[in-house]
């Protein structure tokens, strides 16, 4: 029972471990797709749109440990989201959740919502 125990333990801290390296690394995304016109009769810059998610993929290196984890990963499962990943993506939602982060509580809100009690 003992060494079962440590058996487990000893393979959560690996998996916890092996989760906190990834999670400490951008991503790879395959931004092909996105950089793919839909149709043949939609124009697109190809060489624009790659270096446009080059140089996000860039800037999230430089920034990408400090967001927080949930907000990495929260943002990596929507910039993944209908099968074209895009770096621009992630990026602008990483700002976004920092920008949001940083409001005041209340936000100056004079009017609540129809459903939310009034305290």
């Amino acid at each position: 029972m003992i060494i079962a125990s440590r058996t487990s333990l000893i393979a959560l801290a690996v998996f916890a471990l092996t989760g906190a390296a990834q999670a400490a690394e951008v991503p790879t995304l395959d931004v092909s797709r996105t950089c793919k016109p839909l149709a043949s009769d939609v124009a697109i810059d190809t060489d624009r749109c790659y270096r446009a998610e080059r140089a996000a993929r860039d800037q999230l290196a430089k920034e990408w440990l400090e967001h927080p984890v949930a907000d990495r990963s929260l943002c990596t499962a929507t910039a993944k989201m209908g099968g074209m990943a895009s770096y621009v993506t992630l990026i602008t939602c990483l700002e976004m959740k920092r920008d949001v982060a940083k409001l005041p509580p209340d936000r100056g809100l004079t009017t609540r919502p129809s459903g939310m009690p009034i305290r």
